[in-house]
């Protein structure tokens, strides 16, 4: 999807409008929200009034005013300044409390929205295809869950409650100000017409930077995280000096779109408070040739002004809202165009549990990762239980797509995969992988200890069977060396061990699994290691892809795989 389709104001509106259901598990800490909102708004109703009452009621000849005549020493200018006096602390001290309480539950219900859209966004991205994560920069994944998350609190505690709290208070307002004066009233509302004008036409130009800055936000994120990983290459290549290059020339191109979505923001801002600048110069001139005229008194009109203020105020928190929304909805866009995406790998309506048993049997298979670019074309074989078998071939033959159909990392586009005469695809994709252990060409080592690394595929595995597993890998040896054993930690990526002894420890991990069939794709000394598993009474199937074979002398040319497989039976 493209930004600008993402861009589309109805499609925008409506993703907006799904992400509001993060509300509901926190429903309660909303109506505290709320609550204090609108405490806030009768706290401002009430917050000129001292003012009057001092400039008409103490200062001025205005009679007291019968609603204060129950107070206790209200009598005389002298104690009714002591009651304008204690209000107006009492008024501050309750504001106080109650903004406190709403920034608290603000705060709480923005981060536990915000993490849970995160959790959602993590989640779905880890059920994407291998295909989808080779097409999208990790970095800009990144900068999608860690940061666009963020757009439900914006919309939520920054743009929806701050929309009704200024609705709420608008309305407060006109009552007050029409029972003080209709006429100005009228004309301080006259504005909102050139408010609606001003929100349509700047609005969308911030969307549109702020999309534009995000993605090459994303963009940078991804060129960091990618040299970052290759560190190696980059200094065996010396291109430091290159990489910052491009670093620089894509941060220049973020600053300029950061600069944009601001200068956007700023013309809004000009134009919003050019719109409640007239309207208030315009009640200023009004309101004082009807002073003049004697038709209002000076407490009024004090009044009145403070009131306007407090009327134009939400209206300008309107607009800010307004900008607010425009840039939250490019972030929500990312968020989801990505919960959006189907994955690509699903269950059937009516998959089973996977059983795995029997005969493994490829028929026809074709599949490619680019339409009318076939990498297997027509390719059949088949494996009986306990059959260890290699499947040779010149690098880009296909070996480990084929592996990679088994565990449905991808679905072949024509023929089927079964397993006991069951296709693959009637079997519940996360069962039948939990069915299937898998060493990776390229072994992936977490941060964790070495134990933890072993039992990553069975967690509730004891340390007898984890060591029994790294025996079997030929990797109890060396982690018994380690500072401290089977509890060391190792560093990202395994960065503390050797190339094989990261791959023993894939092996081990494979091991412990003890799932019926076994995938090894290009570990270095995979047939050794094969018959030593024979201690893991469970595994049933072994399947090793082992690339160290003289395939010239095994297949006759090197397009030999798409035609047929040429394998070396054994038994485990």
């Amino acid at each position: 999807m493209t930004a600008a389709e993402a861009s589309h104001p109805v499609g925008s509106f409506r993703r907006q409008g799904r992400l509001l259901r993060y509300v509901k598990p926190h429903w309660r800490g909303l109506i505290v929200l709320l609550a204090t909102m609108l405490a806030n708004v009768g706290l401002e109703l009430l917050r000129p009034w001292p003012i009057k009452l001092v400039v008409d009621n103490v200062l001025g000849d205005s009679g007291l005013p019968g609603v204060l005549r129950w107070l206790p020493g209200v009598d005389g200018r002298h104690g009714l300044l002591t009651w304008v006096v204690v209000a107006t602390l009492l008024i501050f001290l309750l504001g106080t409390v109650t903004q406190m309480a709403y920034t608290y539950y603000s705060l709480r219900l923005g981060q536990r929205m915000t993490y849970s859209l995160a959790a959602d966004l993590f989640s779905h991205l880890q059920r994407m295809s291998l295909l989808f994560h080779t097409r999208r920069p990790v970095g800009d994944l990144i900068s999608r869950v860690t940061g666009d998350s963020w757009c439900v609190n914006t919309l939520v505690t920054d743009a929806l409650v701050p929309a009704l709290q200024a609705v709420v208070t608008v309305v407060a307002m006109f009552f007050v100000m029409w029972n003080l004066q209709p006429t100005l009233t009228l004309l301080a509302l006259g504005i909102l017409p050139f408010f609606v004008i001003v929100i349509r036409v700047l609005g969308r130009p911030i969307k549109d930077r702020t999309r534009e800055q995000l993605d090459l936000e994303g963009n940078l994120m991804s060129h960091v995280e990618q040299t970052l990983n290759a560190v190696p290459a980059v200094q065996a290549f010396t291109r430091e000096d290159l990489e910052v290059k491009r670093f620089k020339s894509t941060a220049d191109r973020t600053v300029m779109a950061y600069v944009r979505a601001t200068v956007a923001g700023l013309w809004f801002e000009l134009f919003a408070g050019l719109v409640t600048t007239i309207g208030t110069a315009a009640v200023i001139y009004v309101g004082a040739n009807l002073a003049l005229d004697g038709k209002l008194t000076a407490g009024t009109i004090i009044v009145f002004l403070s009131y306007l203020s407090s009327l134009y105020e939400p209206l300008n928190d309107i607009s800010q809202t307004a900008q607010t929304v425009q840039g939250a909805a490019a972030e929500a866009d990312r968020v989801s165009e990505i919960l959006e995406t189907e994955p690509a790998i699903q269950d059937r309506p009516h998959a089973q549990e996977a059983r795995v048993g029997g005969r493994i049997r490829y028929e026809d298979v074709t599949f490619g990762y680019e339409p009318g670019r076939p990498v297997l074309h027509g390719v059949s074989l088949e494996a009986d239980p306990g059959d260890v078998i290699a499947i040779v071939g010149p690098t880009g033959a296909g070996k480990t797509t084929l592996m990679n159909l088994l565990v449905r990392f991808f679905d072949p586009w024509s023929g089927r995969i079964t397993i006991g005469d069951v296709d693959l695809r009637d079997f519940k994709h996360r069962s039948l992988r939990g069915q299937i252990g898998l060493v990776l060409q390229d072994p992936f080592i977490f941060p964790l200890s070495i134990a933890e690394n072993v039992a990553y595929g069975r967690p509730e595995a004891n340390r007898h069977d984890i060591e029994s597993a790294a025996r079997a890998a030929n990797a109890h040896e060396f982690i018994t060396r380690l500072p401290e054993g089977y509890e060391t930690v190792v560093g990202e990526r395994g960065a503390t061990l050797s190339g094989g002894e990261k791959q023993r420890l894939s092996i081990a991990r494979a091991f412990l699994k003890d799932a019926p069939v076994l995938i090894l794709d290009e570990p270095t000394s995979a047939l050794e290691l094969v018959p030593a598993a024979t201690s893991l009474d469970r595994v049933e199937v072994r399947r090793a892809v082992e690339r160290r074979f003289d395939f010239r002398r095994m297949v006759d040319d090197h397009e030999a795989l798409y035609r047929r497989v040429v394998s070396t039976r054994g038994r485990a």
